[in-house]
């Protein structure tokens, strides 16, 4: 009866691992699976960055830097096709990503970067006065290597963990903002306050702005919008 057992046992075991083998193959093999644990979005951060330093350098173009909340917008469209915008933002990205990619953003030597980074940092349990020192870094080198860009500081934006658990309190995203706008004084830049705009009576992220709590949709990019226009040359 044992041996009959064992051999059941054996046999289901055996047949789990020749699923697994199977469903592993049709995704790609174990080179896939490998890449998959080295690259963050199954490798669409690396594809994104080959993809810019591939494109034409485009001279006194307005930059938009940094993640999801960045890339997800038609910044071109919705700000209108006779500013000579570029995304620069990437799903998943941190402070220390867009620093590593900064030589590809000032090549353009760009009229203006519009830089918003930081809420994966504070996802990844990274400390605010660490942020502040690498954000300064960032701000720094682009005033070192092209000193006529001028930037403009964005505010992170706020989140509802109600609509959905997102992991990151708005306590620490005001911490956070509050080093942002002090390293704006410090530097005489602009600072575009988009968290307060986006927020409801509880101060959180409306619901009226996003679907999964963190991301906006259409009606919070419009919003979004707004707060920009004025620092449009």
């Amino acid at each position: 009866m044992r041996k009959n057992l064992l051999f059941i046992s054996l046999l289901v075991n055996l047949l789990f691992i020749l699923g697994c083998a199977l469903a592993l193959h049709r995704l790609g093999g174990w080179h896939y699976a490998w890449y998959r644990f080295q690259h963050d979005e199954a490798g669409l951060y690396h594809h994104r960055q080959q993809l810019f330093g591939q494109l034409p350098a485009q001279p006194g173009a307005i930059i938009f830097l940094g993640d999801s909340q960045t890339e997800q917008c038609e910044w071109r469209e919705l700000l209108g096709p006779n500013l000579p915008i570029l995304n620069r933002g990437i799903v998943g990205d941190h402070v220390d990503g867009v620093a590593g990619r900064l030589d590809e953003v000032l090549r353009h030597k760009p009229k203006q970067i519009f830089l918003l980074v930081g809420v994966n940092d504070l996802l990844f349990g990274k400390s605010v006065d660490d942020l502040e020192i690498r954000y300064r870094e960032i701000v720094e080198k682009i005033i070192a290597r092209v000193p006529a860009t001028k930037i403009i500081l964005e505010s992170i934006l706020p989140v509802n963990n109600s609509v959905k658990n997102v992991g990151i309190q708005n306590a620490q995203i005001q911490a956070l903002n509050a080093r942002i706008t002090r390293i704006a004084q410090d530097h005489a830049l602009p600072f575009v306050d988009v968290y307060s705009a986006l927020t409801d009576e509880n101060g959180d992220l409306s619901p009226l702005y996003t679907e999964d709590g963190i991301h906006l949709n259409a009606a919070g990019y419009m919003v979004w919008k707004r707060e920009l226009m004025p620092f449009f040359e």
